[in-house]
């Protein structure tokens, strides 16, 4: 296959991380590992100058090296620069350091700016040593929690090489901003923001003027999933687009900074995982082992012509054409201090607390509505400001880290942790070497405003939950031998500022699973609303609400602003109410919003009209985009005009009338110890009957383990509350290894689910599986009158005798159904016949001879897996060829092999074209070709 080699403007830290290559084929030779800390995030070193007389500033982040300090930009717009932070476990950190040229001799006074975070305890402590002399004054030890110059002493320098080192006390993440000697030693350091950004520009030469940084069709603020999805939507539908982003990766709270799963719909859904661009950077993520999706935006943006990426810009301001249309944003680079306008007709903000939006003045919404003001009966009886907590994170960690390191640890925490319930503790810990989602603070404490402040909450949190698991919980026998051995600095926020449009979506919009006609995308994902008293509420657990949803419809009025014209935005600050925003709020969601406001950008600057006007004149044409670049929009099927596939007969080589799931569809996957009971569903099938069913089971233990099976039925997906054994079957694990254990259970299966579980089983686990049949399903915690916990798209390592067949309709025409995903039990796909070997093909044959030169093809990869996991999903078609009749000839026009996405689009020199032939020569596994869409254009 042919590389595409293209530039992309990646400015900032990281510009040398480029990559090349094509979604389905990646370089790999140019895939970064992503180290501790973002190994090598720092800020480009600027020579110390004394360019005012008697005067030489340092900051922190211009040393030479950092030794354990991290360089710190989360927080530039509200305290002025970025700074060093000393984040340990409670062991100093090692020594950053730096030298200067001093230029003249003579007696200096040193000026530190520093930060108590938490007084009277005063965590972050540090001293300073000039020239192998301390400071007078141990900093970060202030009266007050106020970033402030301290001074530290007077030291007597010579002229030529001084070191400067900042020396960390305590271990409890000290910091440092910056360093000012000075020979006038009446000199004092200015405290406010706006002065010390004037006064560092006149002792550093940094300028302050705003350098113009070009225009564009398209601004897009923020690379979150939805900021990257916008951006390289609107890109690849014709805009010159520029993504810029306030930090070093793409990814936001999904990327390898912080490290949020990227959840949507399909983890609580059947077949609901979201399509379009986070599906295409979900399978390169998989493919290629990626942590997180920063490295397969990168990939995905590297490719686009149109698409400028900025990273370490943050937005501080904006610039207005007039009070309704946004004609420039301001942005400051995090780690030089520059300032750079960028200009622009279409502007999206995916920041995630709406803040181009709130400079603009748009009309937003912040904390929790009255149950009154939209009959939400889940919101409280008075509006507040509570908002939902984010989570410690950073370096794949959510809180902390814990390791095993063989001896008894003990803990006694600082006396500025924080104090948790130790009775009712209300949450069921699953592990030590790692924290949870509901290690939150309070809904009171104000992400938006005071950031800081709530992130340094949450390391307190940290720090009082290791204290509990290690001296307070019932089961901290477990944690003995465990050190704590790493603490993030990251958070990842959960809710701020909501931004206000056409139309505000609610609880009942969600639970009543409206349609609405200009719908956008889609939800699923449980309305998911966290307690407002966070880690503190005890008893009550870590939930305010929790119901499960179905799917529902997302409006595209949510996402442009009701006052400011040129204005869309996509991220959890879209138009929903506080309750709503439980269940829109997760990443996969929030990408497909950000891919729709990215084609409506590209869209509106097509028929230049704002988004209002598009959503009122043209959304059956942006929702036929939407659905052209595989975005699903539920109950909207393909009525493109320009699809001349839609009018084509259809053949196959065969197609199935029966699914087979038998023991070479089982895929291994992680494993499950049975520390609990454990449970798989499957449909029952034809046959009503099974003979044996056999689970991929693990014995750690040295001699065989017998266990028992239950078989039990089920009426409906799901529902594991029958109590009643079909039968029982007892097997003998067999010792040190894994193994299909067959259980012969001679059973009789009058209802349309079964489901088999095991009991607790020291030494024993359960291999999960990649995939299952439709409807298939997993639990666990449940028997013996305990409700299961249910997990949709997962499934544990099966298979029966005789093997799981299925009826099915996955006849040709299927890929030309409007419908490119299975739904409900259409499959919606073709399917050819199993027990028939590959290859195989599909056939289209235009009504009369037809010019194209672009094919669309939609490949199964599986949409019922909650995640994007499974490197090369077997379904997947891997080898193609692509071809055409053409006055009488055969004409290639496209090979492919190692396919492994979804969506593949082909463009060639126009043909003429009577039949239009996919010729599948291999798949990822799967013993049958399966093809869900096909499409025929002649692009512009």
């Amino acid at each position: 296959m042919q590389r595409l080699t293209k530039s992309l403007a990646f400015c900032g830290a990281f510009a040398a991380w480029a990559i090349v290559s094509l979604a389905a084929e990646v370089d790999t030779s140019q895939l970064k590992p992503f180290g501790p800390e973002m190994e090598g995030f720092r800020k480009p070193q600027r020579e110390t100058r004394m360019l005012v007389d008697g005067l030489l500033w340092i900051d922190a982040e211009d040393f030479a090296e950092y030794g354990g300090w991290r360089f710190e930009t989360q927080f530039v717009y509200n305290m002025g620069s970025p700074y060093l932070l000393a984040g340990g476990t409670g062991t100093a950190v090692a020594d950053a350091q730096t030298t200067i040229k001093v230029p003249k001799a003579g007696k200096y006074r040193l000026w530190v700016r520093a930060k108590n975070w938490h007084p009277p305890h005063s965590p972050g402590q540090f001293k300073v040593l000039v020239a192998g002399k301390p400071a007078e004054k141990v900093f970060g030890a202030e009266s007050h929690n106020r970033w402030t110059w301290c001074s530290g002493g007077e030291f007597s320098l010579s002229a030529g090489e001084t070191r400067l080192v900042l020396q960390d006390q305590t271990g409890y993440f000290a910091r440092c901003d910056a360093l000012i000697l000075t020979t006038d030693l009446d000199y004092v350091p200015p405290e406010s923001l706006e002065a010390i950004q004037k006064e560092r520009s006149r002792l550093t030469g940094l300028s302050l003027e705003p350098q113009d940084g070009g225009g564009f069709d398209v601004i897009v603020v923020g690379a979150g999933t939805a900021g990257c999805s916008a951006a390289l939507a609107a890109a690849r539908n014709g805009a010159k687009t520029a993504l810029v982003q306030n930090r070093p990766v793409l990814g936001g709270n999904a990327s390898v900074e912080l490290g949020v799963g990227v959840n949507g719909a399909g983890t609580h859904q059947t077949n609901a995982r979201e399509s379009g661009i986070v599906e295409e950077a979900g399978r390169i993520q998989a493919r290629y082992s990626q942590p997180r999706v920063s490295e397969s935006y990168r990939i995905l943006a590297e490719q686009e012509k149109n698409l400028t990426v900025l990273v370490n810009r943050h937005v501080f301001g904006v610039d207005m054409a007039d009070k309704k249309t946004i004609s420039a944003v301001r942005a400051l680079d995090t780690l030089t201090g520059e300032v750079f306008v960028y200009r622009g007709r279409h502007f999206i903000d995916c920041t995630g607390d709406g803040w181009v939006g709130y400079y603009a003045g748009a009309k937003y919404r912040m904390g929790r509505e009255s149950s009154e003001e939209f009959n939400e009966d889940l919101a409280p009886a008075e509006p507040d400001r509570i908002t939902m907590s984010g989570c410690l994170m950073g370096n794949m960690a959510i809180s902390f880290r814990g390791e095993d390191v063989g001896r008894v640890v003990d803990y006694t925490p600082p006396p500025w942790a924080a104090k948790l319930p130790t009775k009712d503790f209300g949450r069921t810990i699953r592990r030590v070497t790692g924290g949870e989602w509901w290690l939150e603070h309070e809904g009171t404490v104000d992400d938006l405003d005071d950031p800081e402040f709530a992130r340094d909450e949450l390391i307190r949190i940290t720090f009082g939950y290791w204290d509990y698991l290690k001296n307070h919980w019932e089961g901290r026998a477990v944690a003995r031998t465990f050190d704590l051995v790493y603490v993030p600095h990251g958070d990842a926020k959960r809710e701020t500022r909501r931004l206000v449009g056409d139309y505000l979506l609610t609880q009942s919009d969600v639970l009543g699973a409206v349609m609405f006609p200009d719908r956008i995308s889609y939800g699923g994902w449980n309305l998911d609303i966290h307690h407002p008293r966070g880690i503190y509420s005890g008893a009550e657990g870590p939930f305010d609400y929790n119901p499960r949803v179905p799917i529902y419809s997302i409006p595209y009025r949510c996402l442009y602003s009701v006052n400011i014209d040129n204005l869309q935005f996509a991220g959890r600050h879209v138009s929903v109410t506080h309750v709503a925003l439980g269940s829109v709020r997760v990443q996969s969601t929030l990408a497909t919003l950000g891919q729709a406001t990215g084609t409506a950008a590209a869209m509106c600057l097509k028929y230049d009209v704002t988004p209002r006007v598009l959503g009122r004149d043209r959304i059956t044409e942006l929702q036929q985009t939407l659905l052209k670049q595989d975005q699903y929009i539920p109950n909207l099927p393909n009525e493109d005009p320009n699809d001349v596939a839609r009018t084509a007969k259809v053949t196959a080589s065969s197609y199935a009338k029966y699914e087979i799931f038998g023991r070479e569809n089982v895929h291994g996957d992680e494993i499950h110890p049975l520390n609990m009971p454990r449970a798989v569903m499957f449909p029952r099938g034809i046959h009503r009957e099974l003979k044996t069913v056999s689970l991929v089971l693990h014995n750690a233990r040295n001699e065989p383990v017998e266990i028992t099976a239950h078989l039990r039925g089920a009426t409906e997906a799901g529902d594991f509350s029958s109590e009643a054994d079909l039968t029982t079957a007892t097997a003998v694990v067999p010792a040190g290894r894994q193994s299909f254990v067959e259980f012969p259970v001679s059973a009789k299966i009058d209802t349309p689910m079964v489901w088999v579980w095991l009991p607790k089983t020291e030494g024993v686990s359960w291999r999960l599986m990649t995939s299952g049949p439709y409807q298939a399903c997993r639990a666990y915690g449940g028997a013996k009158g305990k409700p299961w916990t249910v997990v949709k798209g997962q499934y544990y390592g099966m298979c029966t005798d005789p093997p799981l067949s299925y009826e099915v309709q996955c006849g040709p025409e299927n890929v030309v159904n409007g419908v490119s995903r299975i739904v409900e039990r259409t499959p919606n796909q073709w399917m050819s016949d199993p027990t028939q070997p590959l290859p195989q093909w599909i056939e289209l044959e235009f009504p009369e001879p037809t010019t194209i030169n672009t094919v669309y093809l939609t490949f199964d990869t599986d949409m019922n897996a909650s995640h994007c996991t499974v490197p090369l999903v077997p379904q997947c078609v891997r080898d193609y060829e692509l071809s055409c009749l053409a006055d009488g000839h055969r004409i290639s026009l496209a090979t492919v092999t190692e396919n492994f996405q979804r969506r593949r689009i082909h463009r060639f020199d126009p043909v003429r074209a009577k039949k239009l032939t996919l010729f599948i020569a291999a798949t990822n596994g799967d013993r049958a070709a399966r093809v869900f869409e096909i499409r025929a254009y002649q692009e512009e």
